[in-house]
This record gives structure tokens, sequence and C-alpha cells, in this order.
């Protein structure tokens, strides 16, 4: 089990390793075999022989001793994590030549299926699933933020003479304007049946020196064609029938233990649910450099912490030997679903990559950063895009919320000098 102390001792060497090292919670590797020995695991792109590596960047191979545990040294070659062989069984392949149906426009919408926003036509990512604003208990769609948002920077870490982007204001210059949300995303122009609502907020995100552990942000959704409540709380493919509740902080911190069967349905690689193509939890409490995401017009590495690393076994539940494209570009914004003994519950939301290991922000972290709760299929509410306002303050910084006049307004970017919510 993951405690805070761990993390603790995570986030410590993750800020002593390399940038491009990433540092987690796992089983220790021997041989090509899984051992029972918790570990500290570090990502590296590229495994060389310690002569070839600078002192000052050698991974320490020592034990960290807790009150009754003992922790382990791995070293796992991951290759480049970014935003998003031969293959063990080819049938979890057929999405490389046959597109998955995801990619469709489907009415009414569920998780799983293809998104786009008005800044980012041309990239596509997936609508993960259907959660409740706890501010106004209307129905949102959830996904990351790199899926439908050009630039989620924190405003504090912006150059005034750089390149400064608002989500608002989809011409530079021009007059504020919404930030559309397209279903299906796969079209540039969409076709004007694909819009299903705008953007309504996201976790900005920090580029240096802060703490990132969510890449996500809501949409609006409209009514009928667009939501059924019988219907849109489902996962697109996955047998589960019943509303998906958030996993518990005790439950995710515990995967690795109870080790459930994951499934995800996502835009590029369709519907993964059980064998022949399974998918297991390899890490927790992961601290990674992303590469890839968009600062000011720059492609930066951007830290997160606290991460969920999953793989796709070839001998399911040994995860010594895995499969390449646990998830694969396009397949950002989808849910992570983990089978409790029958229940299925989201644990996360899948926003990284490398080949052969995908990560996913804690479905915990999700909910808080972004003000969400799990939808239990009733009624409720909707957005009103009329209602939405915006408001501008002097300078930059880091607040991501800001209360006038008793409402909460949420960081869209920058805009002559000034940030607006």
């Amino acid at each position: 089990m993951i405690t805070d102390e761990i993390k603790k001792i995570i986030e410590e060497l993750f800020n002593a390793t390399p940038s491009d090292v990433g540092v987690g919670y796992g089983t220790k590797i021997k041989n090509g075999e899984m051992t029972n020995e918790e570990s500290i695991i570090f990502f590296v792109p590229e495994k060389l022989p310690s002569n070839l590596i600078p002192e000052n960047e050698l991974i320490p191979d020592v034990e960290f001793v807790l009150s009754d545990r003992v922790l382990k040294t791995d070293v796992i070659e991951v290759g480049i994590i970014k935003p998003f062989s031969p293959p063990c069984d080819p049938s979890c392949y057929d999405w490389a030549n046959t597109p998955p149906t995801n990619r469709l426009q489907h009415r009414p919408i569920q998780g799983g299926i293809s998104l786009t926003s008005q800044t980012k036509l041309g990239h596509v990512g997936t609508l993960g699933f259907i959660a409740v604003d706890i501010a106004t208990q209307a129905l949102v769609g959830v996904t990351n933020n790199h899926v439908v948002i050009r630039d989620a920077s924190y405003t504090s870490q912006r150059n005034p003479s750089g390149l400064i982007e608002n989500e608002y204001d989809i011409i530079i210059g021009g007059s504020v304007q919404p930030d559309s949300a397209f279903q299906t995303g796969e079209f540039n122009p969409p076709d004007p049946s694909a819009l299903i609502g705008q953007v309504v907020r996201y976790v900005p995100i920090s580029a240096s020196g802060g703490v990132n552990k969510v890449d996500g942000a809501l949409i609006s959704v409209g009514s009928s064609p667009v939501i059924d409540i019988t219907q849109s709380f489902r996962q697109f493919g996955l047998t589960y029938n019943s509303p998906y509740v958030f996993a518990t902080t005790t439950e995710i911190n515990n995967l690795l233990t109870t080790n459930p069967m994951l499934f995800s349905s996502g835009r590029s690689t369709g519907v993964k649910q059980g064998l022949p193509c399974p998918l297991r939890t390899f890490t927790l409490g992961s601290s990674i450099p992303v590469s890839g995401y968009n600062i000011q017009g720059t492609s930066t590495t951007i830290p997160f912490t606290d991460i969920i690393g999953f793989i796709r076994p070839e001998n399911d539940p040994n995860l010594s030997t895995i499969c390449i494209y646990p998830i694969y570009p396009g397949d950002s914004g989808s849910a992570l679903v983990a089978d409790f003994n029958g229940t299925s519950k989201i644990v996360g939301l899948v926003f990284a990559a490398s080949d052969y290991y995908a990560f996913a922000c804690r479905i915990d972290h999700v909910a808080s950063e972004l003000g969400i709760q799990s939808w239990d299929g009733t009624n409720k509410p909707y957005v009103d895009p009329t209602t939405i306002t915006y408001i501008t303050v002097p300078g930059f910084n880091s607040v991501k919320t800001q209360v006038s006049g008793g409402d909460t307004y949420w960081q869209v970017g920058a805009y002559n000098l000034t940030i607006s919510c």
C-alpha cells in the first residue's frame, strides 16, 4: 500500500534526479520476473552502463527503511513519455488498421469517444466521462486540459513579451468568444452537428517550481439528444451498465495490492476490457516528466506527481513481460476504470504514455481540483452557456480561482497583460 511517507520519498527523489527521470512505487523485477519486494522505481529514457553516466546522475542503489517496511530500488527503461516490437496479441491491435467506432459521432454521448475544441482543431482526444459540477450540480464532460486547451500554464509563468494566449479569445486580439467543444472531433472544420457544448474550466499547469497532479478540464454538455440519462453515464463499448462511481483514496492506494483488472475506452485504441488485452496497475505515486505541453507556443516538459502507472501485461496478471501501446495518442482524456469485485469504478484520468507505459491522474485528485463528483445517473441540470461570465484582474499570478461578487472564477489565460477568468 502506498502511504504519504512513500509519496514524500518519491517527491524528494524526483526533485533530486535529472529532469528526464521519473520515480514511482511498485514491485521490483529480477531476471525478467516480478518479485514480491516493494520498490522505489526509477523510470529512465534509456539504460546506460554506469561508466557512461555522470557521477551526479547515478541512480542510488540503496534501501529505504520505513518503520515496518523495506523498499528496494529498481530502474526501468521507459523511453520518452509523451501526452497521449511486435504486438503481443494481434487482435488487441486491430485499431491500427480499422479505426474503432469510438471515433464516430455518437448521440447520446458517453465516455470514451472522440473530442476536440475550437482552440485545438486538428488535434483529437477523448471525452472521459460525464460528472457533476459540485458548485452547480450541473452535468459536465471531463477530459484533459491538453485535449481542449491551447496553453494551460499559470499566467505567473508566462513571458509578457512572448505569445500570450487567452482560451476565450479565439482569434488573438479579437473579441471574447466561447471555446466550443465538438464530438466527433475528427474533422477540421467540424460539422455544426458536432457541437455539444463549450470548455468551462480547467486545472492550470505549473511549468516550473510547482506541483502538478491533474491534467483536467470540464466542458458543458447539452440536453437531449446530446445527453440521455439512461445511457450517458456509460463507457462506450464496456459491458458495465451502471453509473460509474469514483474510487476512494484507500481503494486507489491499494491498487497494487488488490490488483484489479483495469478497463478503458479511448478514441484511438477503442475498448480495452479484460483478456486477451488486459490492463493492470504497475506503479503508484509516480513522479514523471511529460514532454510536449504547449507553453506560450513552445513545447515544454512538465513534471507531474502522485500519478498512476499502468501497463498491458502479456501473461496476465504477471507483469514481467509487457505489450506495446496500452494506450496511444488520442486516448488522452479517457477514464481508467477498475473492477472491484464486480463493481466498476473510475480510478483515474488517462493523460500520458511512452510506448509501453501509460499514466493516469488519480480520480481523487481530479475530483478535488476540478470540483466534481461522480454522477449517479439521475436527472441533473445543464450548464446554461449564456450565464458564463468573464472578469479580468491586473497582473500575472498563480491563483487558480478567484471569488468576485460571491462567484468563483477560474483562470483561463492572459490577454493584454491582464489575467482573464
